[in-house]
């Protein structure tokens, strides 16, 4: 999986270097994996627009506005968080048709942009980082790049792209702290990315192998695959 993707789109100069400034910052602070691309208009950015999972937006913009450009966005790229950053309070109404996510005004404040960007990254699960063994050197990986987790005796096993890495945890401790949105228990020696997985009946496919849901697991799997299936599986494709 690449970083999240955030775009910030409006003609002056001044407004997106001023606004990029704030979001590099939140995101360095809360070590977010992402990076944060700036546009002029909304032409350019509706180019690219596929690649963005978050944008801030302004509504009063020569050619394409706001208003046109949010329309566009929600049809090319429907799981992307739109983030009004305007001073045009009065068109705000008009942003409705396309569900813009939140509102900011300008001049800027941060602590709004701070609740409106977290608010929208917390939209992506999976984002916090667990700390990983490689051959013991610790490793931070971020858990919705985790394909599955295995547990043996006083230790688990966590497959990550082709790699292998080990936590000395079980599966009950690391419940815990995994996002319930992504993760579920198979059966007591598995847990499974469900954004890696496919069911099928009472069995899942992930990573090539088919595991079998127990009876145990069932409901609880069940009625976490289908929240994932209807609400962030097309939000995860789309990033």
């Amino acid at each position: 999986m690449g970083v999240i993707k955030i775009a910030i789109c409006d003609d002056l100069d001044v407004v997106t270097e001023e606004l990029q400034s704030i979001v590099t910052e939140i995101i360095g602070r809360h070590k977010y994996e992402a990076e944060c691309k700036t546009f002029l208009s909304a032409e350019k950015m509706l180019k690219e627009i596929e690649d963005f999972s978050v944008v801030f937006l302004d509504i009063e913009m020569p050619g394409m506005d706001g208003i046109e450009a949010g329309n566009e966005i929600i049809k090319r790229n429907p799981g992307c968080r739109i983030i009004m950053a305007t001073a045009m309070r009065d068109r705000f109404k008009e942003t409705f048709k396309f569900r813009a996510y939140r509102y900011i005004e300008k001049p800027f404040d941060k602590e709004s942009v701070e609740e409106a960007l977290i608010s929208a990254m917390e939209e992506f699960p999976g984002e916090e980082c667990l700390e990983l063994y490689l051959n013991r050197e610790k490793h931070r990986i971020r858990q919705r790049d985790i394909i599955m987790i295995r547990a043996f005796n006083g230790y688990s096993e966590f497959t990550v792209g082709k790699l292998v890495l080990r936590r000395n945890d079980s599966l009950d401790e690391l419940e815990e702290v995994l996002d319930k949105r992504i993760f579920a228990r198979v059966e007591r020696r598995y847990i499974v990315n469900l954004m890696f997985s496919k069911k099928s009946n009472n069995t899942v496919e992930i990573n090539g192998n088919r595991l079998q849901v127990s009876r145990r697991n069932k409901k609880e799997f069940d009625s976490r695959y289908i929240t994932y299936d209807t609400r962030y599986r097309r939000v995860m494709k789309n990033e």
